[in-house]
């Protein structure tokens, strides 16, 4: 465990030396109204004032003097908006071939089978040419599967499980044969000289500033407090923890961050959660890399007598999503993996024809298409699974001519 005061001047930095890409679900915490942790008495916005935001969304006691709960209420409000569109309306510049040929980098782990699964439905949808290449994770294997790759010379290259650290020579080669390389879920696209796109550095940078602020939305302003909870395996794990010291610095330059590393191995996250708050029951909020860790939280912190254990995670799951609604957790961060998926494809095919991809780069609007917060106000919309864009299939399939 370290300490980490939040900095506001604290420079990024990008750090990915492991191999894999990971879609977890992050802790959302007990939700009780808008109760105050103060005596009778205190003043509303006194520092020894905290408290939560209710059920309704509105807060109690004002900001403590130098939290910036506004912005922050400001930056999350689209979050709970649905989407409007799938990120891209207008339709292909021309027929897609049906010889255009995509393949994919399948290393084998379960997420790389999630992957494989959306990637191959939406590319049967644009009537493409689907590839699955079984790369393995060691270097070896890769280097093998790499040179197929490079033979086979596909148009798409789709990489979300295989950092390119590991087939740079390759890499090149399928640049110079005009191979497009779609790098979704990695965070080093710009040190390879590749197109960041949906999961990577920006995509990371904002659901980071997201997790911050709906931290000090959700504790009215009133909170200093803070814990992260941070998964060392993920390669992103660096890369947040810093954003999140950042922009929460940004709302609240005296608030104070711990950041505790939980293991995405460990058996028994909850009860880890359990004994950090217990030794530190100054804690008043947390943030969490992975919200499946909360699953069981509630039941756990009434029997231990844990009354700190708040705070909101990303990757929801509909577990999550039941117990926010049960109002045994406060909140979450959901995404809409299909749609990521879908989108995968469509910039494939946009690039192909030389059209301009509109989304890659406007990481913003990006996290508030593909993703939601979800607070007891709307879970029960979600308790079968966060869609973003009911009938995205159809709109796909308008702009690709199908």
């Amino acid at each position: 465990m370290t300490f980490l005061k939040a900095s506001k001047h604290m420079q990024r930095r990008i750090t990915n030396t492991l191999r894999g890409a990971a879609v977890f679900a992050s802790l959302g915490l007990l939700a009780t109204g808008c109760s105050t942790a103060a005596s009778e008495g205190s003043e509303a916005g006194d520092e020894a004032s905290l408290s939560y935001m209710a059920d309704d969304g509105t807060c109690e006691s004002s900001p403590i003097d130098g939290i910036d709960w506004d912005a922050a209420h400001k930056f999350v409000a689209p979050f709970d908006e649905p989407a409007t569109d799938v990120l891209a309306t207008e339709p292909l510049a021309e027929p897609i071939s049906p010889d255009t040929t995509f393949a994919f980098l399948n290393n084998g782990t379960p997420i790389a089978g999630i992957f494989r699964e959306g990637l191959e439905q939406a590319a049967n949808a644009a009537g493409v040419k689907f590839i699955n290449v079984d790369t393995g994770t060691d270097a070896q294997s890769i280097n093998a599967a790499m040179n197929s790759v490079v033979e086979l010379a596909p148009d798409v290259l789709l990489d979300q499980s295989v950092d390119a650290m590991f087939f740079q020579d390759q890499l090149e080669q399928l640049k110079d044969n005009g191979t497009v390389i779609v790098y979704g879920g990695q965070l080093n696209a710009e040190e390879f000289g590749l197109i960041d796109s949906l999961g990577g550095a920006g995509s990371v940078q904002v659901n980071s500033e997201v997790l911050s602020a709906s931290a000090i939305d959700l504790t009215c302003g009133t909170a200093t407090e803070f814990v992260f909870y941070s998964v060392p395996e993920l390669p992103s794990a660096t890369l947040q923890t810093e954003a999140i010291e950042t922009s929460l610095a940004e709302l609240c330059a005296e608030c104070t961050l711990r950041v505790v590393d939980i293991s995405i191995l460990d058996p028994s996250p909850a009860d880890k959660i359990i004994s950090d708050l217990q030794a530190h029951p100054e804690t008043q909020f947390f943030i969490s890399m992975a919200d499946q860790f909360q699953i069981g939280l509630h039941e756990k912190a009434e029997l231990s007598g844990v009354e700190n254990a708040r705070g909101i995670g990303q990757s929801s799951l509909p577990t999550n999503f039941q117990q926010i609604a049960d109002g045994q957790q406060v909140a979450g961060y959901a995404v809409d993996f299909g749609l990521f998926m879908w989108l995968q494809i469509d910039e494939g095919l946009r690039r192909v024809q030389g059209m301009d991809v509109p989304y890659l780069g406007d990481w913003e609007n990006v996290a508030q298409t593909i993703s939601h917060s979800i607070t007891i106000r709307n879970a029960d919309e979600y308790l079968g699974g966060y869609v973003a864009y009911p009938g995205m299939e159809d709109e796909f399939k308008r702009m690709w001519g199908k």
